[in-house]
């Protein structure tokens, strides 16, 4: 007789097997179907041109990698298989995870930059200027390491300025999410402390700790931002697509807070240059103008100011003058006209009053009159009496009989009624009168 057992026995039996001997195995494969769970586990497949096998890997494995993983995404993968009992399933565990090949992470990238370019995200026209003095500059990076520290530095050496800083992780699953949410709680902060201009930054590193500054959430949070933003993602040469949405690139961090203030004392230093340029102007005015008096050998000013009034006063009297002379001339030309416009206006008014009263009563009697006429009509209408119980005679031709003698002339004849006629033949030598 065969050993008995239960399922999970079995279920069991068959998971340590296939653990012990398919583990520590390597793939290379093609990231599918993925699923990000609301407990931060990643769900997704494997595959090849000829096969696929469901794969899973824990949210504390994935948060210690370099790169978020992305459908069509080509990885090497090492891992056990295992398998879930619950559904009698196999499924390939990972353990790390890190990008196959270059090539197809580049097409990707380069199709995903068409797509937001054709959308209209990278558009130079709307791109906000950087303000030239802010109140305060936002900072979304890390809070450790050098980054924070040389943004600090470099402000207060040019010009102290407050920092609020938003901490996040800058590589890593999780980093994406954490700088959008940055990105927007900056925006959403109360106006009187919200910041002027924000600086999203990170050092240097390799291609796969920026792959978060690559994504698409992050482009679209850049481009919807109310703030003007600096991008200042790894060294010089590198370029992610944070870099295109951003209303400013800088090279490096010590760069962004470089074009985030100006330096205080050159600044300082061409505001000393303005306002000597500007007292050495009105200096030499002053100048000029003394040697146009001394010129001009004025020596009674109270004289000239005298015959300047003078020569007003006589400007106004022939001014008033000459308005008078032209009041006097419309008041002529005004008193000759001998129907004054409103005068007219009003006549019309009155004239097209009147015609509308006429025309109205002309209407109403020509209705009653109609109406009269109508109903001496009725009242003598022939039909009215044949409703009585009358008959009318009268010829095929229509020609009335008022008579015997003359009804003794036709062969036939009709007889009207209110409802109809009908024809009578008859022979009148036959014919009695009563």
């Amino acid at each position: 007789m065969a050993e008995e057992f239960t399922v999970s026995q079995l279920s069991t039996l068959i998971k340590h097997s296939i653990e012990q001997n398919f583990s520590d195995i390597c793939l290379k494969a093609e990231v599918s179907a993925l699923k990000i769970h609301s407990s931060g586990h990643l769900y997704f497949s494997l595959k090849d041109s000829e096969s696929i096998i469901n794969a899973v890997c824990w949210k504390w494995i994935a948060l210690k990698q370099k790169i978020r993983l992305e459908d069509g995404m080509e990885i090497k993968c090492l891992g056990s298989v295992s398998t879930y009992p619950m559904q009698s399933k196999y499924q390939f565990v990972v353990k790390e995870f890190e990008l196959a090949g270059m090539g197809e992470l580049l097409k990707m990238l380069e199709e995903r930059k068409k797509k937001l370019a054709a959308e209209g995200l990278f558009d130079i026209n709307r791109k906000k200027t950087i303000p030239k003095l802010p109140r305060t500059i936002g900072v979304i990076t890390s809070p450790t390491g050098a980054v924070i520290q040389d943004i600090r530095h470099r402000i207060s050496q040019r010009f102290p300025r407050p920092i609020l800083l938003w901490p996040v992780l800058v590589q890593g699953l999780d980093a994406c999410r954490q700088i959008v949410e940055a990105i927007d709680g900056m925006n959403n902060l109360p106006e009187n402390i919200r910041p002027d201009v924000l600086i999203v930054a990170r050092g240097g590193g390799s291609f796969e700790d920026l792959m978060p500054f690559n994504e698409e959430e992050i482009v679209r949070a850049v481009a919807r931002s109310e703030i003007p933003i600096i991008s200042a993602v790894g060294h010089e040469t590198d370029t992610t697509l944070i870099d295109y949405a951003a209303d400013l690139r800088a090279p490096t961090p010590t760069a962004a807070a470089e074009f985030a203030v100006p330096e205080k004392i050159k600044l300082q230093i061409e505001v000393d240059k303005i306002f000597s340029n500007l007292k050495m102007n009105i200096l030499n005015n002053i100048e000029r103008k003394k040697l146009f008096l001394g010129s001009a050998k004025i020596l009674n000013i109270r004289g000239i100011i005298m015959e300047k009034t003078q020569t007003a006063d006589y400007t106004l009297e022939k001014l008033q003058s000459q308005m008078s002379q032209f009041l006097s001339e419309k008041k002529i030309e005004i008193a000759k006209l001998i129907i004054p416009k409103p005068i007219i206006k009003d006549d019309v008014k009155n004239i097209f009053n009147h015609l509308t009263l006429l025309f109205n009563s002309k209407i109403e009697l020509a209705k009653n009159s109609f109406i009269t006429i109508s109903s001496r009509l009725e009242s003598n209408s022939y039909v009215k009496i044949l409703r009585k119980g009358f008959a009318f005679v009268k010829t095929s031709n229509d020609t009335p009989i008022t008579s015997v003698k003359e009804a003794e002339k036709y062969s036939s004849f009709s007889l009207v009624f209110s409802d109809g006629q009908i024809k009578v033949r008859h022979d009148p030598t036959q014919m009695d009168l009563i």
